[in-house]
């Protein structure tokens, strides 16, 4: 059985001239804001301000349905329902990104109801307690129960509880990947049939990979603001910690199909890489996205998906992935 594929082949190429000047003018931007005396305030409203101004995309359906909803346990949630396909259809349980600190189902709402409607299944986008009021373990044990309360209740949403999928970006994708280790090595429960990690977070940064000093500023995401991350979510845990460090574990559990997507210009580059490449030795079957001449966030940032054809690109090729991964009668093509 082949054990990768690789869709954007691996090499650097310079980064796009067009989202260099778009990168700029968005640090520009963040730095004419007053900072403030709230550094984890401040952040999160120039993120969402930053994702969810930016929601009118070319090509954006307005056909995909929308539910608020609350778990047992108060947390809440946001299920998108695509606007063409017959029940019952597989689901995708979200974890957004953001550091663990920042994001939210508002700044990740733009790129959830593009991935709904191009791939014609459910996602069930959940909004995790965040760091530092909530530090680890709490996103993971919200990640682990939401799924849990999914898989009980999908067919509420017109979802299969036998089709679910896992998936998250940057510190979601961490979460969404402790969270998978933690399902199929325990048995019993509803395992995930897919795993989808877009530019996971899978090393802490004591680890020194080279990524985090090339591509340590000027691209979206500097080395400095993902230490800080760390420092409010995990601040007292031992950085080998599979728990924070899925690259660390020893023993790699009989995981589902798993799409792992990198960016070139991404200080989260190498380990994300070698979290593929572990997976892949390990006889998981791994479809390997690389972009090599783009930046952390690029499929998903609406401002990005609205302006570069690399991020349309890749966010049709994350469809086609869970379209291929569980099979759904009527589903769209492509979205662009």
């Amino acid at each position: 059985m082949e054990t990768a594929r690789i869709v954007f082949a691996r090499e650097r190429k310079p980064i796009d001239a067009s989202l260099k000047s778009y990168l700029e003018a968005l640090a520009a931007a963040a730095a004419s804001q007053p900072a403030g005396n709230d550094p984890v305030r401040t952040r999160r409203a120039l993120i969402l301000q930053a994702l969810k101004s930016r929601s009118a995309i070319p090509g954006l359906s307005n056909g995909v349905k929308t539910q608020d909803v609350t778990l047992p346990a108060g947390l809440a949630a946001r299920v998108y329902t695509p606007s063409e396909a017959s029940a019952p259809l597989s689901m995708l349980v979200y974890a957004h990104g953001g550091g663990w600190v920042v994001g939210s189902i508002e700044t990740h709402d733009p790129f959830c109801r593009l991935l709904t409607e191009a791939a014609g299944i459910i996602v069930f986008s959940l909004e995790y307690r965040l760091a530092p009021e909530h530090p680890f373990p709490a996103g993971l044990d919200d990640v682990l129960a939401a799924y849990r309360w999914v898989a009980a209740h999908a067919g509420h949403f017109g979802g299969d509880p036998n089709r679910l999928l896992l998936g998250g970006d940057s510190a979601g994708a961490n979460l969404a990947a402790v969270t998978a280790n933690h399902l199929c090595a325990a048995g019993g429960a509803t395992p995930p049939v897919g795993l989808m990690l877009l530019y996971p977070v899978t090393d802490h940064p004591g680890a020194q990979h080279a990524s985090y000093t090339e591509n340590a500023t000027g691209y979206g995401l500097d080395a400095n603001l993902m230490h800080w991350f760390w420092d409010e979510y995990a601040r007292d845990i031992p950085p080998d910690d599979p728990g924070i460090s899925p690259l660390r574990l020893q023993n790699v559990p009989a995981l589902p199909p798993t799409l792992v997507a990198t960016a070139e210009y991404d200080p989260l580059r190498d380990e994300g890489i070698e979290y593929a490449e572990k997976l892949r030795r390990a006889g998981i079957v791994v479809t390997h996205v690389h972009a090599p001449d783009m930046h952390h966030n690029f499929p998903v940032n609406p401002g990005t998906v609205a302006r570069f054809p690399q991020s349309i690109a890749a966010l049709n090729e994350f469809a086609a992935w869970l379209r291929a991964t569980v099979p759904e009668p009527q589903l769209k093509s492509n979205l662009f």
